[in-house]
């Protein structure tokens, strides 16, 4: 998502979801809450609606969806529900089976 300095944008989410935004750059005001460049901000079951106010121009990811509830084991990058998947995850990483990530946000 890109905003123009001073845009604003509101966005339906069910009340049940989980809300991730990640600032790659610029200024937000969310819901009240301000966001900078490189912050995280996550919103539990928080309403849903949320409204997005760029301070500056901006660049974010929003992701949102219904919380599975399952187990969660983590280990650096690598999130998985047991400690066995979460060491076959690292394995398939060090193989080269899980391909490359090439990023490009200058365009």
């Amino acid at each position: 998502m890109i905003r123009k300095k001073e845009g604003k944008i509101k966005f339906q989410i069910p009340a049940t979801y989980n809300c991730l935004i990640y600032l790659l750059n610029g200024s937000l005001i969310v819901n009240g809450t301000e966001v900078n460049e490189k912050q995280m901000v996550i919103f539990e079951n928080d309403g849903d609606e949320m409204e997005l106010y760029a301070r500056s121009d901006t660049r974010a990811i929003l992701l949102s969806g219904q919380p599975l509830n399952e187990p969660v084991v983590s280990y650096g990058p690598f999130v998985m529900n047991t400690d066995k998947e979460v060491m076959d995850a690292i394995k398939d990483y060090q193989s080269g089976k899980l391909g490359t990530l090439i990023e490009n946000f200058d365009s």
